[in-house]
């Protein structure tokens, strides 16, 4: 989630399928296993060299950003990324930022900027939500701007001058008369601010051009703290995601996006957003589908805010709710997913304390809201949660529409609700939408299909971009915190994304920590690296990314600090750790990437919360179970068993002994090596095996029969 302050950068710098469910998902193939990096090369350090030390480190992909945000500075990194073997999941700004200029373009008059005679002008940002304010352009003669001479533009809350919240500076001689000051920060929107200019020296420059009268309405210049009857001469860019607000890119834009990319050998696919909230989610459906239509042999890319985010974040905390009566049945049309044979359970959202004795509430499945043929029902009684489930078990065709009533018997007081659902316009699913009392109305009831989860949770937002049927689903999770403590609700992360990436039939990536953030993350070590990575890859991630590859600069109130690469543009010493341990995985990776996690154990001290005990019945038994393990069980397409054993320590290495059950023959280990298959001490008539770890390494086994 702190992302945010790299993404309001992003922004700075710059400013499914082709039908309804109509084919699977683009299916994303890096091989032999991905592993990326975020952060990239800024334009100015884009090189062959650059993008050589990235696959040095053995990295296969980058997600953009950094300013390589646009087609100019796309370019040339997509030439140096085929040029070293690499891809790239381009960052384009078009798809994630929407610009808005403010202009005052009348002149006639001007003042002079000294050390003794500031200028200033008030001005009202753009209604709305989400706005950050990335430059202010100003007419200023640049003939009478000597060499040596700083001019400062700072960005107050007033002209009271009480919150400085941004500045930038610019040294003459310049070679335009319209300097441009990079503010890049995040504002309010609908109100007003006060930006100052002011200069190191006592001799005047200018003219600082200005209008002849107050001619801008919302705002008027200042000199020396004093208003004046003028404006001056500006142009303020302002940004804002491209999601806020109800709104998503133009069809054109996206066009012209996959045109211009599309047939670079090096286009992995598309970054369409970071981070973004469920209410969000239809509308990036929407971008999805666009950009398939341009181009479907490339992947669109998502990242998912992690468990730690607010509610609001996650955009779960705006609904509504109607009751449903004998005589205002409920009602919702929806479509299956590709290749759907099945509707077992459907789940509402509804206030269980409205539902008394009495009171039967029905879901029927039918054919259209037209009810012309009824496909299956189930009936319910005085449940004992908010989230009932419905059984169904209904066949059904995939890619196909369909219509679910909630009605009520008349029974007790006739009326059972809140039963949850999106405010009016808030779409919360494509290809449907909900009908009151047979009515279509602009909005959606809460319901899942085929699961089992509490509505306005962690999981219920991941399960909204999984039903939009994702190519990959992604999510960024930061454990090592400032204070040297160990987030708890790490593994409770990695378990609802394992689950969600099952149950949707898709693998799923995460970001690797590897930066810090003053007061807030500390830098990671090799052996806290480590153990992030191979304790996603026992949950089943299939990739990973390094967040961040090259130190972000501070931003949004967030000090970046030691990532995989200085901001000087040198290797920190994390650099040869992710090297070390990339080349490891990728020769798992061959293994890793045809394997179907089946259930995943923590041995030995205090259980994480969601997580599983290791049972006392299953087949792969540490001999001490107080050793701290994480233990991932696997299977190939061929029932073949796999073990990855980790070692939850991350300060100390340790030697485990195991007992396997007996009737497998042999336990070879899958070398970090060559990938290839080597003998263990496993002793087949005791079902004795030992094996030594580093601080935070997993080992992959394969069990032979």
């Amino acid at each position: 989630m702190y992302k945010k302050a790299i993404v309001i950068v992003l922004a700075t710098l710059f400013l499914v399928l082709g039908s309804s469910n109509s084919g699977m998902a683009y299916s994303p193939t890096i091989q032999p296993f991905p592993i990326g990096i975020f952060w990239p090369p800024s334009p100015a350090n884009t090189s062959n060299g650059s993008y050589a030390d990235i696959a040095a480190m053995h990295a296969n992909f980058i997600v953009g950003g950094n300013g390589v945000s646009d087609f100019a500075s796309n370019d040339p990194a997509l030439n140096y990324a085929a040029s070293n073997g690499l891809t790239m999941l381009i960052d384009d700004n078009q798809l994630a930022w929407r610009n808005q200029l403010l202009s005052q373009p009348l002149t006639g008059h001007g003042q002079f900027v000294s050390s003794s005679s500031s200028l200033g002008q008030t001005f009202k940002s753009p209604a709305g939500s989400g706005w950050g304010l990335n430059t202010v352009t100003l007419y200023i003669d640049k003939l009478n701007w000597p060499a040596g001479t700083t001019l400062t533009l700072t960005l107050y809350d007033s002209p009271a001058k009480n919150n400085a919240i941004a500045s930038n500076s610019i040294t003459g001689p310049v070679s335009t008369y319209y300097p441009t000051f990079g503010l890049y920060t995040a504002i309010q929107s609908n109100s007003t601010y006060y930006v100052e200019l002011t200069s190191n020296s006592p001799s005047q420059v200018g003219w600082v051009v200005t209008s002849s009268s107050n001619v801008y309405a919302d705002g008027q210049a200042y000199k020396n703290g004093v208003a004046q009857a003028v404006d001056f001469w500006f142009d303020f860019g302002f940004s804002q995601r491209a999601y806020n607000d109800g709104n998503k890119p133009a069809d054109s834009v996206i066009d012209n996006i996959t045109n211009h990319y599309k047939t670079h050998s090096a286009l992995q696919g598309y970054h369409v957003l970071d981070e973004p909230s469920a209410l969000q989610m239809t509308r990036i459906q929407d971008t999805i589908r666009r950009m398939k239509l341009g181009d479907s042999n490339h992947m669109a890319f998502v990242n998912l805010f992690p468990n730690y985010a607010s509610s609001t974040q996650l955009g779960l905390d705006q609904q509504t709710g109607v009751y449903v009566t004998s005589s205002s049945p409920l009602g919702q049309s929806f479509t299956t997913k590709p290749g759907q044979t099945m509707i077992n359970t459907v789940q509402w959202w509804i206030d269980k304390n409205t539902w008394s004795a009495g009171e039967e509430l029905t879901l029927k499945l039918w054919n259209s809201p037209a009810k012309t043929t009824l496909i299956a029902q189930n009936t319910l009684t005085t449940p004992s949660t908010e989230w009932p489930q419905f059984n169904l078990n209904a066949a059904v065709n995939g890619s196909t529409a369909y219509y679910m009533e909630l009605t009520h018997n008349g029974g007790g007081n006739n009326s059972v609700g809140w039963v949850i659902r999106s405010n009016t316009n808030d779409n919360w699913y494509n290809d449907g939408t909900a009908y009151l009392n047979g009515s279509a109305i602009a909005s959606d009831f809460w319901f899942t299909i085929n699961q089992n989860i509490i509505g306005g949770s962690y999981e219920d937002y991941v399960y909204r971009w999984m039903y939009t049927a994702p190519d990959v689903l992604v999510f960024d999770h930061y454990p090592y915190m400032a204070d040297g403590g160990f987030r708890s609700d790490y593994y409770a992360n990695l378990e609802v994304i394992r689950r969600q990436a099952l149950l949707g039939g898709i693998d799923f990536w995460s970001y690797i920590q590897s930066v810090g953030v003053n007061g807030v993350w500390r830098v990671p070590s090799e052996s806290e690296m480590r153990y992030q990575i191979y304790s996603n890859l026992a949950y089943g991630a299939k990739g990973y990314i390094y967040f961040t590859y090259w130190t972000p600069a501070s931003s949004g109130g967030e000090s970046f600090n030691n990532g995989i690469i200085l901001p000087n543009g040198t290797k920190n010493n994390s650099y040869t750790w992710a090297q070390n341990i990339n080349a490891d995985v990728q020769q798992l990776g061959g293994t890793l990437m045809n394997l179907k996690s089946i259930a995943v154990y923590h041995s030995g001290g205090s259980l994480p919360s969601m997580a599983a005990a290791l049972p006392a019945s299953f087949f792969w038994q540490p001999n001490n179970s107080s050793l701290p393990l994480l233990i991932g069980y696997f299977e190939n397409q061929a029932g073949e068993k796999y073990i990855m054993v980790v070692n939850k320590n991350t300060s100390s290495a340790q030697t485990a002994a195991f007992t396997i059950s007996t009737g497998y023959s042999n336990v070879k280990e899958v070398s970090k090596t060559n990938g290839q298959l080597i003998v263990t001490n496993y002793q087949a008539g005791t079902g004795q095996m030992s094996v030594s770890f580093s601080p935070g390494e997993g080992k992959l086994f394969k069990l032979q029969q």
